[in-house]
């Protein structure tokens, strides 16, 4: 295996290739750049298995560098170095393929947890960027929303979920800290700007869980700060959801088409409005098309055809069934039940 650090700082790529030097498996070659441009050539000769590289450099930059490895040498696996500021700089390099993050300052168990994924596939000490910027979106969405139990919820699953396994406090805290920035950014966008900031401004946390606990506080005064600003003139996405729904249960709605409508991502539409009402979209969906059909099975002039079209079934045999199986009862021995033949 052939391995390419790119680096700017002499001190910090002489140390990453002592700390690849030390890893247990034998590397064929040890490759080193000081910038992107070097670093591109370099990959041109020798095309290494692994680019280690940092973001900030001078001439061809880190995020030019994986937009050129993954436009022309895709099967290179690429790992990214950023300091603590640099987390949507390094946002962008997912586009290119990019799924390794190292944290600066790096230390050595970093980078053999980081080569022993890449060897075995296991998953090592490696943050994960897409995670955390799914994190961020999803809970800038749940914000905007004014979902109180769906921002508590992400918030709770995100610790159980060990989305900061491995992290100590000061690391915790920078990616947080990053979180925030995104979430502050992405609402700057949609047009407001939150004052509650400030994550890691006056260090008062000594331990991974106090830096998480301070972080949702953030968050809450932010949705706080919003729903004054507002003053309560907003419409909550699911009732949206649900009414889109029942005005159109003769069409074929998709979970993307409503979640697209009410400004949510599609997983995270799914998830919130379960949570919400206690059923899936598939299932509330259903159930209201059944509750309407056992309204229009009532009115004589109407047919089962005519009505299982109303309802959004053209085939009337998944019609029957799907009524049975919600009734208990067939369509005919419901609408017998009324004296209609």
């Amino acid at each position: 295996m052939r391995v390419l650090i790119v680096e700017d700082e002499p001190v910090i790529q002489k140390g990453l290739v002592k700390m690849v030097q030390r890893y247990p498996a034998t590397f064929s070659a040890i490759y080193t750049a000081d910038d992107g441009e070097s670093a591109f050539e370099t990959i041109q000769k020798l095309e290494p298995h692994l680019v280690l590289t940092d973001l900030r450099m001078k001439r061809m930059d880190g995020l030019e560098l994986c937009e050129r490895i993954h436009r022309e040498y895709g099967h290179i696996q690429v790992a990214i170095i950023s300091g603590y500021n640099d987390f949507q700089y390094a946002q962008r390099a997912m586009e290119y393929g990019v799924k390794r993050f190292l944290l600066k300052p790096v230390v050595q168990q970093d980078v053999h947890n980081m080569l022993k994924e890449l060897i075995s596939g296991l998953t090592g000490n490696i943050i994960p960027v897409h995670k955390y910027v799914d994190f961020a979106e999803q809970l800038e969405q749940s914000i905007w929303h004014l979902q109180r139990e769906g921002t508590t919820l992400l918030l709770e699953e995100g610790e159980r979920s060990g989305l900061f396994e491995g992290l100590n406090v000061i690391r915790t805290e920078a990616v947080l800290h990053d979180c925030l920035t995104m979430i502050v950014d992405r609402l700057e966008r949609r047009g407001w700007k939150p004052q509650s900031q400030g994550l890691g401004e006056k260090r008062s946390a000594n331990t991974k869980k106090e830096v998480i606990a301070a972080f949702a506080v953030i968050i809450h005064k932010i949705m706080v700060e919003l729903q004054l600003n507002r003053k309560g003139n907003f419409k909550d996405p699911i009732e949206e959801a649900k009414a889109y729904i029942d005005c159109h249960l003769a069409e074929d709605i998709t979970l993307e088409e409503v979640a697209k409508r009410v400004g949510l991502a599609r997983t995270y539409f799914s998830a919130l409005f379960k949570k919400m009402t206690g059923e899936t979209f598939v299932h509330y969906r259903i159930k209201k098309r059944m509750e309407e059909a056992r309204k229009l099975l009532a009115i004589p002039t109407l047919t089962i055809t005519d009505i299982a079209i109303l309802v959004g079934y053209e085939d009337y045999p998944h019609f029957t069934k799907t009524f049975k199986n919600f009734v208990g009862i067939s369509p005919s021995e419901y609408r017998a039940s009324f004296g209609i033949e």
